[in-house]
């Protein structure tokens, strides 16, 4: 057998190996119509609907005594430095915070600004506050159960009207 001839049916047997390992490497020869069935997903789980009590206010707490103790500005203190972020009062409730934007001596300017920050999302209210010999009107927003929260507002609503407003906490 001449030498030539030899490489060459060498050649072919290297060349039919790899054949027969990278084809099916390269082609899936499986059927695709064909459905795997050997897995065994369990059955699925029975559940029933929960009915949910509608929550109902007790009868000790007060709608109206609820209104004005988030509303009454007349005891609101100013905040202080040394304050914790959250914590409750004496009554185990949330302290909360409130943002005394300003003083109006004209409603309509009063209630242009309590608009602007309505529409910018503020949860704010006016407080008249009776003077000598005229009404004025103070502009708050709040409360937030948090003073760290009440600093972010605060910080939008001096940019938003140009003004200096103070944190105050509620006090029971």
């Amino acid at each position: 057998m001449s030498k030539g001839l030899k490489q060459r049916i060498v050649g072919s047997l290297v060349l039919g190996a790899l054949g027969l390992i990278i084809l099916p490497v390269l082609f899936d020869f499986t059927d695709p119509s064909r459905v795997d069935r050997s897995s065994k997903l369990p059955p699925a789980p029975e559940m029933s609907a929960v009915a949910v009590d509608k929550a109902v206010r007790p009868t000790a707490v007060d709608g109206s005594s609820l209104k004005t103790a988030i509303f009454d500005a007349d005891k609101l203190i100013p905040a202080s430095a040394d304050d914790k972020p959250i914590e409750l009062d004496k009554m185990n409730m949330p302290k909360r915070w409130y943002i005394k934007v300003g003083t109006f001596d004209n409603k309509d300017n009063a209630n242009a600004a309590l608009n602007r920050l309505r529409k910018k999302s503020f949860k704010a209210f006016l407080n008249n506050v009776q003077g000598s010999n005229k009404t004025r009107y103070q502009l708050w927003v709040g409360p937030n159960l948090d003073k760290r929260r009440a600093q972010l507002d605060q910080g939008k609503i001096d940019l938003e009207l140009k003004v200096e407003s103070k944190i105050f906490a509620a006090v029971l």
